[in-house]
């Protein structure tokens, strides 16, 4: 307290030094107020280096395990098909068989002869194309699978990246706010230079400065975070050094499309619906293919009996032709349970699709009127409540500081609103943007590009 009221000077002049102190530092920090979506660019090099959200996209596609996992599964189930749309394998029988003497009496005066037969099986007429059917059907739901994780995976990406910028930008107002509470404490620290009883609004300045303190190491823990999601996602170590190219985090504009457009497009374009719709169609093949078992498969044999080194023709003594059926189960008890289960999947296929259809109906619907408030939000918060916060903490910065006709208390309050309502406008912008996103992977495509 003695160094302070040594260093003072005369009563007349703190409330002049004060003033325009408080004015200079207004001045100085006007730019602060205005809302800043996003952090300055660190020079050209540095962004050189950036990888922007394009390029973060095709390093997912490229590295992401789970994504080649999924690739790999579609590949093999698209192999699938000409498996199983071939006839089946031929078969070759050869039997040899001496006149006299034992089975292992190997006297060519024995009298050897031999019995070549070559069989192939068929199967009962269109058995064979109904199961290639089926199994493109089933790839094509594999495929689906790989194109709904594929437009996951992106909006997880786009969301953590977009997270990473608000969070960036929240540090950025937090940086702000302990220039702010510096001018304070400097205020107050010349008004309890003049006036003990004010040393008790310096320790309060200091005291909020030290808590913002504390909340920025949170805050830097959970930047980090996000960065070791992105990594994750790209496939890459969770410390690796990764530098993201300035986004544009501010909110989005609504589609010009609406509600009920928006779904009926979904259903055209998401890849959870055309996979459903695969999975019916293999299940309604397979029912054909299950009515079809009714009827017997068969081969086709031919044989002859001649010498037995095979490579004299002319010692042939006959031929042979043969049909084989392979028959249905005693009673068709096999086979009308297997069509009683193809029957089951089939419907089963059915609600599977129906369900598909309203979980996007309600997720697009959800996005969309998330958005909805979020926008109004933004603009609610930019228009009206950022302005009154700066305007209050303003006069309460001003009247603090030129005749004290605004209690510390007061301007405590006015900075801690300021601060909340700049935070509020970050978040309500993430949040359009995390709308607007959901509301593209629940569509299955940019609603924008549709327009």
């Amino acid at each position: 307290m003695k160094q302070y009221c040594c260093e003072a000077a005369p009563p007349s002049r703190p409330g002049r030094r004060v003033l325009a102190l408080v004015l200079s530092l207004l001045s100085g920090a006007a730019a602060s107020f205005a809302f800043h979506p996003a952090l300055a660019d660190a020079g050209a090099e540095a962004a050189a280096r950036s990888w922007t959200m394009d390029q973060l996209v095709e390093e997912l596609k490229r590295s992401n395990p789970q994504l080649e996992q999924a690739h790999q599964a579609y590949l093999a189930a698209q192999l699938q098909a000409p498996q199983v749309d071939v006839l089946p394998a031929p078969q070759f029988n050869l039997l040899e068989q001496a006149n006299t003497g034992g089975p292992f009496d190997f006297n060519r005066n024995s009298g050897f002869y031999a019995y070549p037969t070559f069989t192939q099986p068929f199967l009962w007429p269109g058995k064979q194309h109904l199961a290639g059917e089926i199994a493109k059907a089933q790839a094509e739901v594999v495929g689906r699978q790989y194109d709904s994780l594929l437009i996951q995976l992106v909006a997880q990406l786009k969301l953590a990246v977009y997270q990473l910028k608000a969070l960036q930008d929240q540090l950025y107002f937090m940086d702000q706010d302990l220039q702010r509470l510096e001018q304070v404490k400097e205020i107050a620290k010349i008004r309890y230079a003049n006036n003990a009883a004010a040393y008790v609004d310096f320790l309060n300045a200091q005291v909020a400065a030290s808590s913002l303190e504390n909340d920025r190491f949170a805050l830097t823990r959970q930047i980090q975070t996000q960065l070791e999601q992105v990594n994750n996602l790209l496939g890459r170590g969770s410390q690796s050094p990764l530098e993201i190219a300035a986004t544009d985090n501010t909110a989005p504009a609504p589609p010009a499309m609406t509600l009920p457009q928006l779904i009926e497009l979904a259903q055209k374009t998401n890849p959870q619906i055309a996979g459903g719709e695969s999975q019916v169609l293999a299940a309604d093949k397979s029912v054909d293919l299950a009515r079809k078992a009714f009827w017997p498969d068969f081969s086709i044999s031919v044989g002859a009996y001649t010498d037995p080194a095979l490579i004299y023709p002319e010692r042939t003594r006959m031929y042979s032709v043969g049909v084989a059926l392979s028959l249905p189960t005693w009673g068709f008890r096999k086979e009308k349970a297997g069509l009683d289960q193809a029957r089951a999947q089939l419907d089963e296929a059915k609600a599977g699709q129906t369900s598909n259809l309203q979980q996007v109906d309600l997720n697009v619907a959800a996005a969309y009127h998330a958005l909805e408030t979020a926008l109004r939000q933004v603009k609610f918060t930019r228009e009206r409540l950022l302005p009154e916060a700066q305007m209050a903490y303003r006069l309460a910065l001003t009247g603090y500081g030129s005749n004290g006709s605004t209690a510390f208390s007061d301007l405590l309050t006015a900075q801690s609103s300021l601060h909340d309502t700049e935070l509020a406008l970050i978040q309500a912008q993430n949040t359009a943007v995390q709308a607007y996103i959901s509301l593209a992977a629940a569509i299955g495509k940019d609603p924008a590009a549709a327009q």
